[in-house]
């Protein structure tokens, strides 16, 4: 048994590396995210959310309507290049609250007094106080360069007007850079604790009059650009009566260019599109949140130990290979459902650790396999044929490594020399090796063009079978052990007329043939293995070999068995019937002349 390798044990720790590493991979958990959502594909968004939205038509009215069409609207004549008066903002607002609207949740930034004057100013609140409690301004978080010093500083950009509602405009990138989730409390006590309080919750949160859990809550988004109401500005009383009542509206401008739009998982979004997804999350119920720690913990040990337990069990590299991808589908599946459910898991790293421990563990199988296959093919080529050699390493199953056999038929073939051992004792140790090996060449040749097995060579004794470890039927087996016997006749012939000009002694060989059942396999040890057939029929085919003393005109002695599965394809002499040891009955013995 081949020792095991640093790299044969170390896919426990690629397995366990990437359960650890799963803070790292969560460039795949949001890949995997927005894969489902464009599976899921986009969904129903609540029907009271509508966006006012400052849009390239209405900055440049002039652009699509008559001059007397403008003049007959008095919002139409105060449109214009952006920036607006903030008292037209508030107009806008307020012609919806006054026709019924449920709330107007500014996403548009006040940071600083209005470049058209105080006047403005008091305009815009005058205007908006009737209905400050249904009235939420934002406030901007982020970086801002400080003209000062051209540093990038932190800042959070309060309103400078105090109305209703308050909340901050953050949303949470995920590794790839998109928007995922709006902040919890966690992060709210963290990010702005430089500030002075108090410290507004995220927009959605504060439009909601929801409280913010304290993890980020991931963004359920409903689908690409317009897939909630849009109302151009300039369009916002030209709808239809009662169409604004009970309506949640975010005021805010889209950007004319694409680039100052985010990435989602449907598309391109602008910052109020990403903040109706996110009052739309809050309003349904519908954001998704991770596992508290100690479960995530729980979690990717469970799995750990579960891959651990099922990669160690398959004993090729197929077999770990297959289990290692049908974990990972499982894991996949796992996560999507969790998905659905409004939970996220850790799904790179539950994916890849199976892929990375079963893989690692398979390469090194493969690798005992290659060196295993190699060692085969080595000892296989000096014993069989090539065409049959090709056939085994197609599909070698338990041929190379595993101990213990199975029930097959196959020709057996013994042959030996007759009165060896006299000679033998006349040579000198060199010159009878040499004279083996010129035989066995000779006689070994034969089994290998027949396609035959050769098992064994014993002193001078020679055992090999036709039909293991793959059989083309009695007959052809058959045909081919008695092909290959006549062979070493003729080939015996010719080795004697060499060794006769050489004035060495002629050898004579005895050889006996049975078809029957066997036991094919591997015998020996873990450490030491070797292919081979035992059985009763092996026995006879010995025996018949032996057999072959008492009748010297007949070197080649086949059983009744043999003359049977090749019926008026041989000419035999009939020898009668013979005892031979450890066979029960008396078998029918036929001395083979040759093929007819």
């Amino acid at each position: 048994m081949v020792s095991a390798t640093p790299l044969r044990q170390g896919w426990r720790v690629l397995l366990l590396a990437a359960l650890v590493g799963a803070p790292w991979l969560e460039a795949g958990d949001g890949m995997f995210s927005s894969v489902m959502f464009r599976l899921r594909g986009p969904r129903r968004p609540p029907p009271e959310l509508v966006i006012l939205d400052v849009d390239q038509d209405s900055v440049a009215l002039a652009d699509r309507l008559t001059p007397e069409e403008i003049a007959a609207s008095p919002l139409w004549r105060r449109m214009g290049p952006w920036p607006w008066p903030r008292q037209l903002q508030a107009d806008l607002a307020a012609a919806v609250l006054d026709q019924g609207a449920r709330q107007v949740v500014f996403t548009l930034l006040y940071p600083h007094p209005s470049h058209f004057g105080a006047a403005d100013d008091r305009a815009f609140l005058q205007r908006l106080t009737p209905w400050r409690d249904r009235v939420v301004l934002v406030a901007g978080y982020g970086a801002e360069t400080d003209p000062a010093t051209g540093v990038d500083l932190v800042r959070l950009r309060r309103p400078v007007y105090s109305l209703g509602g308050l909340g901050h405009d953050a949303l949470l990138e995920g590794a790839t850079g998109a928007i995922e989730a709006l902040p919890g409390r966690r992060w709210q006590r963290q990010a702005l604790a430089e500030f002075p309080p108090p410290h507004p919750p995220a927009l959605a949160f504060a439009a909601a009059a929801r409280q913010p859990p304290l993890s980020p809550l991931g963004l359920d988004f409903i689908g690409p650009a317009g897939s909630v109401a849009v109302v151009p500005a300039w369009q916002v009383q030209q709808q239809p009566p009662g169409f604004w009542r009970d309506r949640i509206v975010l005021l805010g401008r889209t950007p004319s260019r694409l680039s100052d739009r985010r990435p989602s998982p449907y598309g391109p979004l602008s910052s109020v599109e990403l903040q109706a997804a996110a009052l739309a999350t809050v309003l349904q119920d519908r954001g998704f949140r991770s596992l508290p720690g100690l479960a995530t913990v729980v979690v990717l040990l469970g799995w750990g130990g579960l891959g651990l337990a099922l990669l160690g069990r398959p004993a090729l590299a197929a077999g770990t290979a297959t289990t290692a991808v049908l974990l990972a589908v499982a894991a996949l599946a796992a996560a999507a459902l969790a998905w659905l459910a409004g939970w996220w898991l850790p799904v790179s790293a539950l994916v890849a650790a199976p892929l990375l421990g079963g893989g690692g563990r398979a390469l090194g199988q493969w690798r005992l396999e290659n060196r295993e296959r190699t060692y085969l093919h080595q000892v296989l080529a000096c014993r069989v044929s090539p065409a049959l050699l090709a056939d085994i390493l197609r599909e070698p199953g338990p041929l190379g490594t595993q101990l213990g056999g199975s029930r097959a038929r196959c020709a057996v073939l013994f042959t030996d020399l007759v009165d060896f051992t006299p000679l033998s004792a006349q040579l000198e140790p060199a010159e009878l090796f040499a004279l083996l090996n010129r035989y066995f060449e000779t006689i070994a040749s034969a089994v290998i063009a027949e396609n035959g097995l050769l098992d064994k060579f014993i002193g001078d004794a020679l055992m090999a079978e036709f039909g293991v470890p793959r059989s083309r039927g009695d007959a052809e087996e058959a045909r081919a052990a008695v092909r290959a016997a006549l062979a070493m006749q003729a080939s015996l012939a010719r080795l004697n007329a060499d060794l006769a000009a050489q004035g060495l002694p002629s050898l004579h060989q005895g050889i006996g043939i049975h078809l029957g059942e066997v036991i094919a396999g591997n015998l020996g040890s873990s450490q030491r293995l070797e292919y081979t057939v035992i059985g009763a029929s092996v026995n006879l085919a010995s025996r018949l070999e032996g057999l072959t003393r008492q009748f010297p005109q007949f070197p080649v002695l086949i059983s009744g068995a043999v003359l049977a599965a090749l019926p008026g394809q041989l000419d035999v002499e009939p020898l009668g019937e013979h005892r031979l040891k450890g066979w029960p009955e008396p078998v029918a013995v036929y001395g083979l002349r040759g093929m007819r």
